[in-house]
């Protein structure tokens, strides 16, 4: 007992040593400036949960363009100025380019599969490579232009139907996006309750990615889940990998049935199942459902940011006219926009530029350094 009260009586001064030691610290690792972090919860108060950008922006005009800032138990080096961000993204990549994933989603190994966690390299660039071929290829787009289009006029028609009720924005493009993804992912449409089912299911998980969480902050907490993160992103991971593995299962079926390959997405992961690729990793399950579910949820950002994009329309009708006006004049009012017109609407896409400026879907370009590194004369450590 008496060694119990004498450990809880010296932990406050414990604290307050390391908190007025930490400055002589911080100078002989030789690490950026910053401001001085309190015990136990670091520089957090002086980030503001709701704008931490503009704190940030604030700190930095009086510590300097490359400072430390303690966010709980973890050190962060923040860049803020072109020079330190081109001196972080570019030159020093290579030691910097790491992540730290989420701990939310180191759920049924979901990060040894992940895109958003894997180092970039090998398994990250072959796996994006994959995507990018089976989505975004030349001939993927123009085999996809009719589907884009079908779907732009069904969320037409969806929004003048609702004409005398309130439109969500965010769902109604997301299940427009969705459509899309799903028809070059899988070559078909998803029944319309399980589309409503999986926005709520996206919008939950980006909220969840988007929380502060006790496990991220102090590391060495993270087994005890205090706030039940990782448990909710459990189980909307099972909810998507129940999904993804019954598309995996019927398009498996198909193939063993003899119908025609599709070309889509999914039949390029299932030509290569079972192979080692390069790095050593085999394409199994895991793989691909953990792939085609992030693919799914990143369609959430674009409705995301088709909501940002009408809301700074409203706040500036000046700018509405202006787009409706050149929209009018390009388009006309006797038929749909086409994507040809678009190379033809240069406010719409200054529209759609400043809309991903001011709402980013990623508004901090964050990196884990694998090695020590000298940035701008500082160390930025391991």
């Amino acid at each position: 007992m008496e060694l119990f009260v004498l450990c809880a009586a010296s932990l406050p001064a414990m604290a307050l040593l390391h908190h007025a030691l930490q400055p002589l610290v911080d100078a002989r690792r030789r690490l950026p400036p910053g401001p001085r972090p309190l015990p136990v919860i670091g520089n957090l108060l002086d980030i503001d949960k709701d704008a931490p950008h503009r704190s940030l922006a604030g700190l930095a005009r009086r510590h300097g363009p490359l400072m430390s800032v303690r966010l709980g138990a973890v050190l962060a080096v923040v860049a803020t100025s072109p020079a330190a961000a081109r001196e972080v993204l570019q030159r020093r990549s290579a030691s910097l380019a790491a992540r730290r994933g989420l701990d939310a989603w180191r759920v049924m190994g979901h990060d040894a599969h992940s895109v958003i966690a894997l180092p970039p390299r090998g398994k990250w660039a072959a796996l994006r490579r994959l995507a990018a071929a089976g989505l975004a290829g030349p001939r993927r787009l123009a085999e996809q232009a009719a589907v884009r289009e079908e779907k732009a006029r069904e969320l037409a028609r969806r929004v003048a139907a609702m004409s005398d009720a309130p439109v969500v924005v965010a769902r109604v493009a997301f299940a427009a996006v969705v459509g899309v993804l799903c028809q070059a992912m899988f070559s078909e449409d998803l029944e319309p309750g399980l589309v409503d089912e999986l926005t709520d299911v996206a919008v939950e998980a980006s909220v969840l990615s988007g929380a502060p969480n006790v496990s991220d902050l102090y590391p060495a907490l993270a087994a005890a889940d205090l706030q039940g993160v990782r448990r909710r992103a459990g189980r909307l991971v099972a909810w998507l990998y129940a999904l993804m593995d019954t598309q995996i299962e019927r398009r498996r079926c198909s193939r063993a049935d003899g119908e025609a390959c599709k070309h889509d997405l999914l039949d390029m992961m299932l030509d290569m199942e079972g192979e080692v690729q390069e790095d050593g990793w085999v394409m199994n399950q895991d793989v691909m459902r953990a792939l085609l579910m992030e693919l799914i949820l990143a369609s959430a950002s674009l409705s995301a940011a088709t909501e940002w994009a009408m809301a700074e329309l409203l706040q500036n009708p000046d700018t509405m006219k202006k787009l409706q006006e050149e929209i009018a004049a390009v388009v006309g009012t006797n038929r749909h926009l086409e994507e040809a017109d678009l190379n033809h609407l240069p406010y719409l896409q200054a529209v759609v530029n400043e809309t991903l400026r001011l709402h980013p879907a990623v508004p901090f370009a964050t990196g884990l350094a694998e090695a020590a590194v000298e940035v701008q004369g500082y160390n930025i450590p391991k």
